[in-house]
């Protein structure tokens, strides 16, 4: 790069760096861009251009700028993790699988990364590669989300009796926790096969 280019980049990348902070995303992906111009071997332009262009809502271009960033370097993390997620938000399930296996291939200690996996095998209808995703998510951070994705696996693996205890210390004073509660028992993932709730013994209460 010539050293008018050399100034040309500073200087967009401080540009960037304002527009980025004041959120304005429109500006800062035509900045991205002429900095791409620049320099179009960079991996972590294209990573940030696809984050800019999910900020923008373009999930589907932001899984092309995703991908071109690990076309110049595979090794690329967030990368990866960013073009597995987009997938998912587009539906992709099968792909975004592929991808966030990968990235746990990186980094096996990620429990969103487990989180997401699971979730995607369980709307694949995987359910049994879907569970020890989905107990590594829990057993390292046992949020709402993951204690529902992992009673599905449950259930939908067949252990009703360990669904039922996962389950059993939702609040039934909350009709949130209590419908999710009965759809999981009662229809699994699919929501397909329906049993008679009457099986189930009811939530504990919250102590007070």
């Amino acid at each position: 790069m010539s050293e008018a280019g050399v100034n040309e980049f500073r200087h967009l990348a401080g540009s960037l760096n304002l527009l980025l902070r004041r959120g304005d995303w429109a500006r800062a992906l035509d900045t991205i861009d002429r900095m791409i111009v620049l320099q179009p071997g960079s991996a972590a332009l294209h990573y940030n251009r696809g984050l800019v262009l999910k900020r923008l809502g373009r999930t589907g271009e932001s899984v092309d700028a995703f991908g071109a960033a690990l076309e110049r370097d595979q090794g690329h993390a967030h990368a990866r993790f960013e073009l597995a997620a987009s997938l998912l938000d587009a539906g992709q399930l099968a792909p975004a699988a592929v991808e966030f296996a990968r990235y746990l291939d990186l980094e096996p200690e990620d429990a969103d990364a487990h989180l997401n996996l699971g979730d995607a095998l369980l709307r694949l209808g995987r359910q049994d590669e879907a569970l020890p995703h989905l107990r590594l998510a829990h057993d390292a951070a046992p949020t709402p989300r993951a204690e529902q994705s992992l009673a599905l696996a449950l259930r939908d693996t067949g252990d009703l009796d360990g669904c039922i205890a996962l389950t059993a210390s939702w609040p039934a004073d909350e009709p949130a926790a209590a419908a999710a509660r009965l759809k999981i028992l009662t229809q699994g993932s699919k929501g397909q096969l329906r049993l008679d709730p009457a099986q189930f013994p009811p939530a504990r209460n919250r102590l007070r």
